[in-house]
């Protein structure tokens, strides 16, 4: 496991984002079984990415083996992070004759603060809304479209912030439509 690239995280400027690669054979054949494996964790096997919610932290493991990783206070954390999961890759495997595919992966719950910290919080009243947390809740409720808050998918510095973000709807069950 190697850590690829390290940069400023965008909800929390105090921690960064990392991109990481795990050392795990035939990690295309193990996605599916991982994915059981991980409280939360969201599965999109077309796209090829199980993604979920560590404390404050948003993983994406993608079928290269690549790891994006958030609001990771630094590299130490980040390379036990990519530690775990290569070891839970690699026991995963080893006993995948005792994981169902057949059974349904739970969503994770996410709050309408675990959104707020993704968007760009500027207030800037374009969604409609009067403010950043006001835009949340009504995503959370359906009232509004993640593509409302224009800011997040027009400016190229909110990238990430908006990948952890739609990673984390769908991850908690949002049909997210882009």
């Amino acid at each position: 496991m190697k850590l690829k690239e390290v940069l400023p995280c965008m909800a929390d400027p105090k921690k960064i984002r990392v991109i990481g690669k795990i050392d795990v054979e035939d990690f295309t054949q193990v996605m599916p079984y991982l994915a059981r494996s991980i409280p939360n964790a969201s599965y999109n096997e077309k796209s090829g990415w199980i993604t979920f919610k560590k404390g404050v932290r948003i993983i994406t493991i993608h079928s290269d083996s690549f790891v994006a990783m958030t609001q990771i206070k630094d590299e130490k954390e980040a390379i036990e992070i990519l530690k775990e999961i290569e070891e839970k890759a690699k026991e995963v495997w080893k006993n995948r004759d005792k994981i169902d595919l057949n059974k349904p992966a739970k969503a994770s719950v996410i709050n309408s603060l675990d959104v707020y910290n993704y968007l760009p919080k500027t207030n800037c009243k374009k969604c409609g809304e009067l403010t950043c947390m006001a835009f949340a809740v009504k995503l959370l409720n359906g009232e509004k479209d993640i593509r409302e808050c224009t800011q997040l998918f027009d400016e190229e510095k909110y990238a990430n912030a908006r990948e952890a973000l739609i990673g984390m709807l769908v991850a908690a069950g949002y049909d997210v439509e882009l």
